[in-house]
């Protein structure tokens, strides 16, 4: 029988001429395969919400509100099937 897999945990990387650089050492023997999901950091730059609600009408931030709402209730549900 396999030996337990150690569990999954965040490791924060670079990407660098067309490789993956950990900022830490992995405790990885050489030619070891692993399985990698890759999410990326959000730009604050794009995600500044004072500036977005500046550039759009009242109207505009209550749409994207109510459609924000609607989403985390989708996906609430989703996590309740």
């Amino acid at each position: 029988m396999r030996a337990m897999l150690a569990p999954m945990r965040p490791v924060e990387a670079r990407y660098v001429d067309g490789q993956l650089k950990p900022d830490r050492p992995l405790p990885l023997q050489p030619g070891e395969r692993v399985g990698v999901i890759l999410v990326r950091r959000p730009d604050p730059a794009r995600w500044d919400l004072r500036r977005i609600a500046a550039a759009s009408g009242s109207e505009d931030a209550e749409l994207a509100a109510a459609g924000m709402d609607g989403w985390a209730d989708s996906l609430d549900a989703e996590d309740r099937r």
